[in-house]
Formats: C-alpha cells, structure tokens, sequence
C-alpha cells in the first residue's frame, strides 16, 4: 500500500497525524493463532432505509416505528486475516428524543461499582492478564483542559477542528496513564474521512453499513467516517461525537495495555465464550470512554448538561433489546449507559474491569 492512509500518495482531507506503529501480526504469532471464528464487525445502520441483502455482518435492524426517529449505531470488533479492527458499533438504539429536545427522563443511575475478580486463575494467563490487568491499577486522569471545538455544519472541516482537540486531549490523558504501566505505545492516528480509504484492516467507503468510525490494530489508526456521522448525530449532538471517539480510543488503550492481545489468545481456548468476551471488551471500551469524559467534564464543558450525558449513555448505544442472542455482542443500551456512567462516577480505569463483573452486567 503506497500510504497508510489508503489514498495513494500523501494524506487524505482531514487527515491528523499517523502514530509511528509496528504491524499487529508481529505482535500476535504465539500459540499459532487464526482468526476467530466467525464475523466480528457490527457496522452501522443508519437512520435512513436501506435494508436490503447486502447488509454488512448479517445484523438486521430494526424498522422505524411511529414513535418517533430510531438510530442504530454501533461500536464493533472485526477480524479481517492477522489484522483486527475495532469498529465502531455504537452499537445502539437511539428513540425518540433526547432530553435536551424534551425527551423522558433518564434511567441511567450514577454507578459506583469497583469490579473485584472471585477466581484466581494461573499467573500469566490470558485469562489472568484479563482479570489483574496492570492498566485496572493506573488511576484517574484528573481533570484536563479541554474545551471543545464548536461541529458547526459538520463538514469535513468542522469535524476536523472538533476531533483534533478532542484527540489531543485524550493523548495527553491516556498517555502517562499507559507510561505507568510501563507502555511505550506511540499517541494513534487519526483520519478523518469523506472519500473511500484503504486501510491494513479492510477497505471502507463513507455512508457503508452501520460503520461510523474504527479503530485499526494493523496500522495504530482511528477513522472516522464524517458523512456518516454527520447522518447519524447532526452537528448538534457533540455529545455523541464525544462518546463515538473516546470509546475508540478505548480500544487503542486495550491494545496498549496488552488486553487486546490477552483476549485473542483466551478465545483460542475458549470459543464458546466469544459473544460474552465481545460484550465485555465493548462495554470495556465505553467505560475507558467514561473515564476520559470525567476528566474533561469541567472543561469541555458539559457540566450544566449531565441529564443529556446521562440519557444519550444509556439510550444511544448498545445491542437492540430484541436482538438474538447470537447477536449480541455490544451489550444492550442500559449496560452501555451503566458501564459508560460507571467509569465517569468513579474516574478511574479500576471501574472498568469488566472482565471480573456479574454477567447480570453485561446483558
């Protein structure tokens, strides 16, 4: 491929900085690992039709009723060979309205829950790496000076301005988090895009799916699709934008912590437990988003507008109520609300060990 980017030669509109990155394969050859099973990308629907055969990972969304809009975003996982990519699936079911426009009251709780593992697998372990995880131990981020960028119109270049704050901001926050725990993983990528891209993880066109935005191991590089966010949210949803990144960064903080890597090898063993698994790294990956909002709460700042984070939390992501158990692999909006709540009351990366919560948690 002639750029990382999958432009051909230089950058693409709205591009951030690539990370300096090694290949994922390099990382992963142990115990002769294949991908697994089965297709692990949730891309977005949106809120418009088009429903037909061609559906990206078979998932069937729900059809709009005279209740008002219904959105279904998500935040997802994707094996594509060696190289895997943290999609997002907001996985989510957004009805009605939210309370900024008049809509019901939240149901979302402040939860304050430290998840404390009840078994003691053998040191070293994936299943131990996943249950005693070093970055469970690295505290809060305090509070960081981060005032958002007005989205405007939601144009590419809107976007762009929003994003680049927002990503140095969570760059600044995660990183001497992740120094703690003794990684020296770069800062991500960050592409913002409105032209199809080629990436290490797979090819993307703007408005595909359900996709909005993904985070790609093979190359350390977030994407994020403009058209399709701007479909989904409208510019005045910053909220939502703010969700929608610091969940895929989330998932950048799992690679670097060794989570990721750990979870790849637990499912060699255990393939039975895949769609739990998944639902635990998603509802993992928004609490880490939960963490970051806490610190930026003052500054950003959301402060006088918490029903409105509380209400999107817990109403606009997450699996369909009505979704087969086969897949379910987000978790339902309440448990993206708790997990996303939980890390924001708490502040701290321990509120999110969701590999050692109840399994009433992680519906």
């Amino acid at each position: 491929m002639s750029s990382p980017y999958g432009y051909g030669q230089g950058q693409p509109p709205g591009v951030l900085p690539p990370p300096q990155a090694t290949p994922w394969p390099q990382q992963v050859p142990q115990r002769g690992f294949q991908q697994p099973p089965g297709q692990w990308a949730q891309p977005y629907f949106g809120q418009r039709g088009g429903y037909g055969p061609g559906r990206f990972g078979g998932f069937q969304p729900r059809r709009r009723g005279a209740s008002g809009c219904l959105k279904v975003l998500v935040f997802g996982f994707a094996a594509v060979a060696l190289v895997l990519v943290g999609i997002i699936v907001l996985a989510a079911t957004l009805v009605g309205k939210s309370p900024a426009a008049g809509g019901p009251n939240p149901d979302t709780s402040r939860p304050s829950f430290v998840p404390t593992p009840t078994s003691r697998p053998e040191k070293g372990t994936a299943e131990d790496q996943l249950l005693n995880a070093s970055i469970y131990g690295a505290g809060g981020m305090g509070e960081l000076n981060c005032p958002a960028e007005n989205l405007g119109d939601g144009s590419i270049a809107a976007q762009k301005r929003y994003y680049r704050k927002l990503f140095t901001c969570l760059n600044d926050g995660w990183r001497p988090l992740l120094q703690k725990i003794g990684s020296n993983e770069p800062d991500p990528g960050l592409v913002v895009f409105d032209k199809p891209v080629v990436t290490p993880c797979g090819n993307f066109k703007p408005k595909s799916g359900r996709v909005l935005a993904f985070y790609c191991y093979g190359n350390s590089v977030m994407y994020t699709d403009v058209l399709q966010m701007n479909a989904a949210f409208g510019p005045r949803q910053d909220l939502a934008y703010l969700m929608t990144i610091a969940h895929e960064y989330g998932h950048h903080v799992q690679g670097a912590s060794g989570l990721f890597r750990a979870r790849m090898i637990y499912l060699q063993d255990h393939p039975e437990d895949e769609l739990l698994s998944s639902r635990q790294n998603e509802l993992q990956a928004s609490c880490f988003g939960g963490v970051f909002s806490r610190a930026i709460e003052t500054s950003y700042p959301f402060t006088n507008r918490l029903r409105e984070f509380e209400w999107q939390s817990g109403h606009s992501f997450g699996d369909r109520d009505d979704a087969p158990e086969d897949e379910r692999t987000h978790g339902k909006a309440k448990s993206q609300g708790f997990w996303i709540m939980n890390g924001f009351s708490i502040g701290e990366t321990k509120a999110c060990n969701t590999y050692a919560a109840p399994a009433r948690l992680l519906q």
